[in-house]
């Protein structure tokens, strides 16, 4: 018998071992009638920093059948494969972009025997990681290999969180697979589970080196131009690095295109395809010391090994009717450059797998609504971005990012020192008034909630922690509508993933890319 037991508990310098005789009590077995138990999830209980617990979910195996009398114990609904049925088409499947999405749709249609081919504008993961850390070190931008455009998507430099809020059948498929790939295996049960940026590299080139063995292609620095359909067709218009330009014929095109390549958005507004602006989010990162997080959330406890780095997530509601939000909190990690563009500044978070650096970051975002910025195209959000992401960039500082210790920002001063707490972008900073970069629904909005957030969180008292410009690529502000068969207006084209609004991270993403596979699936399996 098969059966899920939830919240079971034990102290903080408590053996794990002890968790069979906790699920034989909880049962009413034996501790021989258990014969498997698998941590399916593992968070930290730390309301009572006296008394701080680690809290169990558990899948358990039994030897025998018995009643359920307990809350806490359902019958286990766990599923880590998915079914994939063979694929006949008379064209290869076409997927733009090879972030979360791309990747877990090319190997659901690799599988199926389908050979996708993949065009990724940017570079493979070994390529794209020499171009980031050229730029890191001497500025030097690429357009097409960057930490947005590449192997493995903008989430590749981004900590690589599998946390989400979704409910869906598929998660433990999409985290099985990420560990058959060369993951950590404590994904599968950590509350916020994270692979890290280290380990992404081996994971992205792994997902490659299965899908080609299977027939499918990978095109690295080969960008999608245009398109156009007669009848049933599909012609896929493509440029490679050495600029030369070709067709490929298909009955399926998967735009899994992320929300940063713009110029894609602009070339497919161009051939009508339907959109409309969102609702999206604007801000900055701000940075603490990680020591500080420690003894917020874990109080005496802060060094103790057994525990992992402390992170957060808060959310505020202002009297200016707009919410004060954190995102993408990464522990012991640092802030990076995520610009697409010439002449633009865009930050993002990355940890490693240890998050073992000296600062914690996080972003802290603002809701833009779609009346904020609509003059009449589905495109003003973007551009909307791009005017603020601009005047981030200080031509006389190459791609340094503006940056204003909290103290100075509350107080509208420019800073003129750094403290204890030493920014981390790379490569390098300048001093700055985020007033005159930010909208002012924005300067407004963060200066109405960090001290709202002082009260629930300590370390936001610190007047040294820095606030870093200008993170505006939380979520994609367009929308590529789709209907129930996962197409758009122009059939034969699905549109994907995060780029597309239908996904808010790594692991929702892959999903989405599943979701995608499925549809093609059935509609050659009818």
């Amino acid at each position: 018998m098969q059966v899920i037991v939830n919240n079971v508990f034990l102290s903080l310098n408590e053996k794990e071992d002890n968790l069979y005789a906790k699920v034989s009590k909880i049962l009413h077995l034996k501790e021989t009638d258990i014969a498997n138990i698998q941590i399916i999830k593992k968070a930290v209980d730390a309301r009572n920093k006296n008394n701080i617990l680690f809290v169990y979910s558990l899948l358990v195996e039994t030897k025998r059948d018995f009643k359920i009398l307990n809350n806490n114990v359902k019958i286990s609904d766990f599923k880590e494969t998915i079914d994939i049925l063979p694929i006949k088409m008379a064209h290869r499947p076409v997927i733009v972009g090879f972030g979360p999405a791309g990747m877990f749709l090319a190997l659901y249609l690799a599988r199926a025997g389908a050979k996708p081919i993949v065009l990724e504008r940017g570079k493979s993961i070994e390529d794209r990681t020499k171009d980031i850390e050229e730029f890191r070190k001497n500025a030097t931008f690429s357009e097409h290999s960057n930490v947005c455009f590449g192997e493995g998507g903008a989430g590749a430099f981004s900590d690589g969180k599998l946390n989400t809020g979704i409910k869906d059948s598929r998660i433990r498929f999409c985290l099985s697979e990420f560990i058959k790939h060369g993951a950590p295996e404590n994904i599968f049960y950590e509350a916020h589970p994270h692979i890290g940026s280290d380990y992404l590299k081996k994971v992205v080139k792994a997902f490659r080196e299965e899908i080609i063995s299977l027939g499918g292609e990978i095109r690295f620095s080969n960008k999608f131009i245009g398109f156009s359909k007669q009848n049933d067709d599909i012609f896929v218009e493509v440029e490679d690095d050495y600029n030369k330009k070709y067709t490929i014929t298909t009955n399926d095109l998967v735009l899994a295109i992320g929300h940063s390549a713009r110029d894609t958005y602009k070339m497919l507004y161009e051939n009508k395809v339907s959109m409309k602006p969102k609702d999206f989010s604007m801000g900055v990162r701000i940075e603490h010391l990680q020591e500080e997080v420690n003894k917020s959330q874990y109080g005496k406890f802060y060094k103790n090994k057994n525990l992992p780095v402390a992170d957060y997530k808060l959310v505020v509601h202002l009297p200016n009717n707009r919410t004060l939000y954190s995102f993408c909190m990464c522990p012991g990690g640092e802030v990076v450059a995520s610009n697409s563009e010439k002449n633009s500044i865009v930050t993002n978070g990355m940890s490693y797998f240890k998050r073992d650096l000296e600062n914690a970051n996080a972003a802290l975002l603002v809701n833009v609504r779609v009346d904020d910025y609509y003059t009449g195209s589905p495109l003003d959000g973007m551009y909307f971005q791009e005017e603020i992401e601009r005047k981030a960039f200080n031509a006389q500082k190459a791609y340094y990012a503006p940056i204003q210790r909290v103290d100075d920002f509350l107080k509208h001063k420019v800073s003129t020192q750094i403290g204890r707490v030493k920014p981390s972008y790379l490569p390098g900073v300048y001093f700055a008034n985020l007033d005159d970069i930010l909208p002012s629904f924005v300067s407004e909005s963060l200066r109405l909630g960090i001290p709202m957030l002082e009260q629930k969180f300590p370390f936001f008292k610190d007047e040294e922690a820095i606030l870093t410009g200008v993170e505006t690529r939380s979520s994609s502000p367009i929308v590529i509508a789709r209907n129930e068969k996962g197409v758009c207006n122009i059939d034969g084209i699905y549109p994907c993933g995060e780029g597309a609004s239908y996904a808010g991270g790594i692991m929702s993403a892959a999903i989405d890319g599943l979701r995608i596979g499925e549809f093609i699936n059935k509609k050659y399996n009818k």
